[in-house]
């Protein structure tokens, strides 16, 4: 495990250091200072808050979600089209409760990296400021053989990029654990990963990074997300291929867990799609089901305070 560990790091600090400016995602930069280079990864726009700043200022006015129930996992848009409701979902998850240690599941949408299901050990530079991975969990989590740590495959991966600042500016101080999953990433993995994940994460939170339906009308989107959200309101981990979701692997993982820890209480906090937002049903357009799961009558207190 160590090994792995220290060779994530290294591997950065190679990459760093002879990254090309070609090689920069837009919103991304290698270089922290004029003549030095950190070992970490970046979020999106990891040096320009404007956009960030401009979701929150803009943060959409949900309805005000219910204090009850102990909060185990959720899932929330990594499309930062709707940054507004993106940071009024992370605003919501600290006022209920404000976890110290997020495990943040999502897709590995370019296949990058060896490692069907990988971790990332180094700390993610945001806007507004680093956040650390907990390596109490991360070991945790390497040691099962499920999951290994693949630093390559995190490179401009959006899934978790894109989500880190919210977690920095809403929640300061707590710790994440990044889990990308490759599409065919095996069932039975997945809910062993869930399985251990059950006993290494404890007052933490499970969050899912995942967009649903795609490039369907909006009617068609609507359609396919009723069939989504059977699967996860079910907690049907078993038939998570009848969801329409950028990653059936980390669906899968959250559903398993929330079973297990008995999190039966289903809440959507926003539930829409891009044709609608933008008064265009005829077009393809992407699915958002930003949700919450808890566990019935336990302690609603916020968690870490």
């Amino acid at each position: 495990m160590m090994r792995g560990a220290l060779g994530a790091i290294a591997f950065a600090a190679a990459f760093m250091l002879s990254a090309r400016g070609s090689d920069a995602p837009e919103g991304h930069t290698q270089r922290v200072a004029s003549s030095f280079f950190l070992p970490c990864q970046f979020s999106s726009f990891s040096d320009d808050s404007t956009l960030y700043l401009r979701a929150y200022q803009g943060a959409a006015r949900l309805p005000e979600l219910s204090p009850g129930g102990k909060i185990t996992g959720g899932t929330v848009s990594h499309h930062l089209f709707i940054g507004g409701r993106i940071a009024s979902y992370f605003r919501e998850l600290a006022r209920l409760a404000h976890p110290r240690l997020i495990v943040l599941l999502g897709p590995n949408h370019k296949a990058r990296g060896h490692a069907p299901i990988a971790l990332s050990a180094l700390p993610w530079k945001t806007p507004f400021g680093f956040v650390d991975v907990d390596t109490s969990c991360l070991r945790t989590l390497e040691r099962s053989g499920i999951a290994r740590v693949d630093e390559e495959a995190f490179l401009n991966e959006h899934s978790i990029g894109a989500l880190v600042p919210f977690i920095a500016r809403s929640l300061p101080g707590a710790r994440i654990v990044p889990v990308i999953f490759r599409k065919g990433a095996d069932r039975s993995a997945c809910e062993h990963l869930a399985e251990i994940l059950k006993g290494a994460v404890n007052d933490g939170v499970v969050l899912a990074s995942l967009d649903f339906s795609h490039y369907q009308k909006s009617a068609d989107a609507q359609r396919e997300d009723r069939s989504s959200l059977r699967v996860m309101e079910a907690l049907d981990e078993g038939h998570v291929e009848r969801a329409f979701v950028d990653s059936r692997g980390a669906l899968c993982t959250l559903l398993s867990l929330c079973r297990l820890d008995g999190a039966t209480d289903f809440e959507i906090v926003d539930h829409t799609n891009s044709g609608i937002i933008a008064h265009r049903p005829q077009e393809p357009c992407t699915s958002y089901i930003n949700a919450l799961f808890r566990i019935p009558g336990a302690g609603a207190s916020p968690q870490g305070h």
